[in-house]
């Protein structure tokens, strides 16, 4: 670790995450009864037997468990009767984690790893909650760590402790890396380490995502849930009025809104680009949820479970 002193809003550390378990243990962030929402978590399967959730009590049919025949209510009816149980099934839960250099940046509050680390951190300690295992694959520009998935604690400070460690490398990257296909690499890397029945939650801010990048999360999706989490900054969808100087460390340009339309097009594009995303993954029942850099990872997550509870 560096002797550098960082700021918690701009490299994550792991006292500072450790800290998101007591939200969950304290059940007033993450919802307490089975949801497919923002995170990840134990899901109701659609598998029917004797499970641990009875759902109800219907007309016995022939071929039912007698095991599963309602004497009172039969007694009481006169006419057979059967429980029904809806089986509740482990659904493992594979966290990816994007800590490549477009990730570190952020113009208010936090950077986008740290917010991609707190996420990660919710969804990890919501996953043990819940019983199920967690693990995932945290990925930086140069090396990635691929954690199977347990049902530990323990596991999970590994993991966090990974997630940490890729936020400081970022500090000390010289450039930003552009047109990579890195986030390509990890989600083929998660094809491989994932079977069937997983809850694959994929973190970036998918600036290098692409036509490649949904073909392999259909791929993903096809035995899996998968939900994509998309950390976004202001600048991403709007740049500030005046002259501004644009660079990449190699090269630089001189930047207005005004000229030629470029921040209207600029807008348009990052409209374009955020619809598209939705609207393909869609296709696929692969959600898209939207973070930013701007407000505590709480506050969104509390504010997409109250309208998800909105919603039933």
């Amino acid at each position: 670790m560096s002797d550098t002193q960082f700021p918690p809003e701009v490299v994550a550390s792991l006292e500072d995450l450790m800290q998101y378990e007591y939200l969950v243990q304290a059940g007033a962030l993450l919802p307490s009864h089975p949801v497919y929402s923002i995170l990840a978590g134990r899901h109701a399967s659609k598998l029917r037997g004797r499970g641990l959730d009875f759902e109800e009590v219907r007309l016995y049919v022939p071929g039912d468990d007698i095991r599963n025949i309602d004497w009172r209510v039969t007694a009481r009816t006169g006419t057979t009767h059967s429980k029904v149980f809806n089986e509740e099934k482990e659904r493992p839960t594979f966290i990816v984690v994007d800590e490549t250099s477009s990730m570190f940046f952020g113009s208010q509050k936090y950077t986008k790893s740290v917010v991609a680390a707190q996420a990660a951190a919710l969804g990890a300690f919501y996953t043990i909650k819940r019983g199920d295992r967690v693990g995932g694959l945290v990925f930086t520009d140069e090396d990635h760590e691929v954690i199977t998935p347990k049902r530990s604690k323990a596991l999970v400070q590994y993991f966090l402790q990974q997630v940490c460690t890729a936020t400081e490398k970022l500090t000390k990257r010289k450039r930003v890396k552009v047109n990579t296909p890195r986030l390509n690499e990890m989600l083929e890397r998660t094809l491989k380490s994932v079977t069937h029945d997983y809850v694959v939650t994929v973190i970036s801010d998918f600036s290098h995502g692409d036509a490649d990048t949904r073909k392999v999360l259909q791929k993903i999706a096809y035995h899996n849930d998968v939900i994509c989490i998309h950390i976004a900054d202001p600048l991403d969808e709007h740049l500030p009025e005046g002259k501004l100087v644009l660079t990449d460390a190699d090269h630089q340009i001189q930047w207005q809104n005004a000229k030629h339309q470029w921040g209207k097009k600029y807008e348009e594009a990052a409209k374009e680009f955020k619809q598209t995303w939705k609207d393909e993954l869609r296709r696929y029942k692969v959600p898209v949820v939207f973070y930013n850099t701007t407000e505590p990872i709480e506050d969104q997550v509390r504010r997409d479970v109250s309208r998800l509870k909105s919603r039933n």
